[in-house]
């Protein structure tokens, strides 16, 4: 399977798109044995590349044995940002898709992407605000945006899997309005599609942002807005009907912080 846009057609006529990128040079963000992600230059314009090459079996079966969907191709992440932009979230855009073979195991794949330029991640821009006190109404706006992104997300099956801050890319020229600031969801190797999302899959989610928001000195006031956006409800029927669900997302978010206190 092959997908490529008008563009990288031209630029690939005649070649093999897997020997290219995988002799390419760029900066390498993340490598292990199964997958290489990096950011090189292609026809002058800056991109991404992940590179999958096969997880092996033995991958495949410790993630089925611990109840977990195993990531064997950059499939997954095709597929979220395809729906992603169905749903009208920003997120990245794919120029290229990739994946040949029939053997989970061994299964070679690649996705390209536009690299998201003038972006910080909210992990970084957000650092200092339990000691330099952002300006209300932007922290206001960026909670709501995060909490109604999540509502979309999860109301049509979407679950990210890995939903933390650092994968939260804030457009800096969008601050000069503070009304709209533009966020983008990335890192979705791990996502997946589901006619409906089961409880125990939204409650990870949720509780993977709030984990990753502790240390930068939200107050009861910015939860509480995050709630209610996120529910639909007033905060006080989310807090009665749903107090399951929060109990759960907090209890979750507060074992992983403690993992990460232990290590």
């Amino acid at each position: 399977m092959l997908q490529l846009n008008k563009e990288f057609k031209e630029i690939w006529r005649g070649a093999d798109p897997y020997e290219l990128l995988e002799a390419a040079e760029g900066k390498v963000y993340r490598q292990v044995e199964s997958r290489r992600t990096f950011q090189t230059y292609l026809n002058g314009k800056s991109y991404f590349v992940k590179l999958h090459f096969g997880v092996g079996w033995s991958e495949i079966f410790k993630n089925i044995f611990q109840l977990k969907i195993p990531v064997i191709s950059a499939k997954n992440e095709w597929e979220a940002i395809n729906k992603l932009h169905e749903l009208k979230i920003s997120t990245m855009k794919a120029v290229a898709y990739g994946k040949k073979g029939l053997n989970p195991s061994t299964v070679k794949s690649f996705i390209v992407t536009e690299d998201l330029v003038d972006t910080i991640s909210l992990e970084d821009f957000c650092r200092d605000w339990r000691t330099a006190r952002p300006e209300f109404g932007l922290k206001a706006k960026l909670i709501s945006k995060i909490a109604r992104v999540s509502r979309v997300l999860h109301q049509n099956g979407v679950c990210h899997r890995d939903f933390y801050i650092c994968h939260f890319l804030l457009h800096k020229p969008s601050l000069i309005d503070s009304q709209n600031p533009e966020l983008f969801i990335i890192d979705l190797h791990r996502a997946f599609i589901k006619n409906r999302l089961g409880k125990r899959w939204i409650e990870k989610d949720i509780a993977g942002i709030f984990f990753s928001a502790m240390d930068i000195g939200l107050t009861r006031r910015d939860l509480f807005r995050f709630i209610r956006i996120y529910s639909g409800k007033s905060l006080r029927e989310s807090l009665t009907i749903d107090a399951g669900f929060w109990h759960n997302v907090n209890r979750r978010a507060q074992s992983l912080y403690k993992k990460l206190s232990i290590t």
